[in-house]
């Protein structure tokens, strides 16, 4: 059981890193892409994914799909507003 202990704690203190990177990074940015967010934070796929729908939970960010021209679908990341105005941006 101990064991189990050393390998959970990591992956938290990894998702807490990015709850508070990926903010400041779409502030930044305004809009992004899932594939821009994981290229330029440096995670994962499927972490993105996870720490997104946690941020959108709690309205940190808001979702938004658009198509391209050639009929694909995008999901756009983008912070809230409500969030630009608590960190003065």
């Amino acid at each position: 059981m101990k064991g189990n202990i050393f390998v959970i704690l990591p992956s938290l203190n990894y998702d807490m890193n990015m709850w508070r990177i990926i903010p400041f990074y779409l502030a930044r940015n305004n809009c992004e892409t899932l594939d821009e967010i994981c290229r330029d934070v440096n995670i994962d796929e499927n972490n993105a994914k996870v720490v997104l729908s946690r941020l959108a939970k709690e309205d940190h960010i808001t979702r938004r799909g658009l198509r391209t021209p050639n009929g694909k679908r995008i999901r756009l990341y983008c912070v809230s507003m409500m969030r630009l105005e608590e960190i003065n941006i």
